[in-house]
This record gives structure tokens, C-alpha cells and sequence, in this order.
């Protein structure tokens, strides 16, 4: 594991040093919808005037947006009016996305670590690293974690700094050749955020991107934190809601 990881981390560093575009391969779609449900869902924003906007604010082309949105009319989660459309069962579109989400594809490098390596590569970069999966969820569902323990994280990278960041610290635990699989350790998924979210998000991914990053993991724990969600973002029947 340690010699994947080296491998594919460096792989990713020397890109950074020469000065390739960083942008996940998550496709575009899938930024255009989570734009729409996070809008919906947490910013209580349903009404855009335009594609433009839309496109906008999931950092994409107008083209890329209009196209994105076509399966979404299809399937009645969005209604078009002469000022532009309104997302009328953001549920469809969170579907939508979790159905299309596929954490692997978008994987940089999986580590192996133990909590306080975790700990110690937070402290020391803590502004380029984004908290995503169960730890996320813990963080939107009010800070406490009364859900579930879990042991596979994930984290999204902001920049080619935390990269460097991290390629140091997988080298200073080669050092220290830590061994064996003790209660504290498990396994670290990271990815790299797209620029948009990384501009916008802080600590932690958004609602929508959680909760498809927690759909797209397996184990039970990943259940308990999406189904933890659904209670608090979309207990009630908010679906198929008038436009106007």
C-alpha cells in the first residue's frame, strides 16, 4: 500500500510543480446538479432566472448546463417558465446525482493511516484539506457524532500544496515504519476538489456532495450517515412543488 500510495501521490505532485490544471474528473453534469440541490436543499433557493446562472455557479460552460439539465426536465424534477426554470423535487436530482457518482474513478491516492497521522497532516495543512464522507455528515448533522464510528475517511484537496503536504507526511511514515493494523487505523480516500468547490467550500463538503459521496461508499456506516441526512434535510414530502 505504501508503495502505491508514494507512487500515485508523487504522480500527482510533479503535476502540480509543472503547472498542469487542477480539476477532478468528476463530470460536469454532476457539478450542475449538485449546484441545484444544494441551492434547493440548504440555500432554500429554487428559482433561477437563467442557465447562465446556474452554469455560473457550478463552474461550467452555459452549453455544459443546458445539456445537465436536459435529464432533469425529463424526469419532471424541474419546471420552465418564461423567467427561467425551478427545481420543483430537488429529491430527483439528488438521486440523479448519487446514481452517477463514482468515488473511485476520481481517486488520487487511497492511504493508509493512523488517526493521529490524520490529526497531524489536519494541523499542519489544515486549509488545504476538505473533510468529505461520514466526517462531513458528523459536521452537518451539528458537530456530535451520534451516528455511527468509522474508520474509512474521505478528503478532498484543495490545492497542489496539500498534495506536496501529504507526500511528506506518507514519506515520514515510511521513516518511522509503522506497522500493523491497530484500532486507530483505516483507510484515507483522497480526491481533488474542483475548482469551484474549492473556492467555496470550508471544512467540509456540501450537503449534496456528501450525501453522494456517503451513497457511493460501501458499508453499513455510510448507510447510517446518509440515512441520518435524509431525517434532517429531506424528512418531509418535498417533491413535485408548485413553480410559481
Amino acid at each position: 500500500m505504501d508503495s502505491f500510495t508514494r507512487k500515485a501521490v508523487n504522480s500527482f505532485s510533479r503535476k502540480a510543480m509543472n503547472g498542469c490544471e487542477w480539476w477532478s474528473d468528476m463530470k460536469k453534469n454532476e457539478l450542475v446538479w449538485r449546484e441545484l440541490v444544494d441551492a434547493a436543499i440548504v440555500q432554500r433557493e429554487r428559482r433561477w432566472n437563467n442557465v447562465d446562472d446556474v452554469a455560473f455557479r457550478a463552474g461550467v460552460a452555459p452549453a455544459t448546463a443546458a445539456y445537465a439539465l436536459r435529464r432533469v426536465i425529463e424526469i419532471g424534477a424541474i419546471q420552465q417558465h418564461h423567467a427561467g426554470f425551478t427545481v420543483v423535487n430537488p429529491a430527483k436530482v439528488l438521486t440523479l446525482l448519487c446514481a452517477a457518482r463514482s468515488i473511485l474513478s476520481d481517486t488520487l491516492a487511497i492511504v493508509t493511516m493512523h488517526d493521529h497521522d490524520i490529526e497531524h497532516l489536519r494541523d499542519r495543512w489544515g486549509a488545504g484539506l476538505i473533510a468529505g464522507g461520514a466526517a462531513a455528515a458528523v459536521e452537518l448533522l451539528g458537530g456530535v457524532n451520534t451516528v455511527s464510528d468509522y474508520s474509512e475517511r474521505i478528503f478532498y484537496l484543495r490545492d497542489g500544496e496539500a498534495i506536496r503536504t501529504l507526500t511528506e507526511l506518507v514519506d515520514q511514515r515510511k521513516e518511522a515504519q509503522h506497522s500493523g493494523f491497530g484500532r486507530d487505523r483505516g483507510n484515507v480516500t483522497l480526491l481533488l476538489a474542483d475548482p469551484r468547490a474549492a473556492r467555496n467550500w470550508r471544512r467540509h463538503t456540501s450537503f449534496a456532495q456528501t450525501y453522494a459521496d456517503l451513497f457511493a461508499t460501501p458499508g453499513w456506516q455510510a448507510s447510517e450517515f446518509r440515512l441520518a441526512l435524509d431525517e434532517k434535510y429531506l424528512s418531509g414530502r418535498d417533491w413535485d412543488q408548485d413553480s410559481a
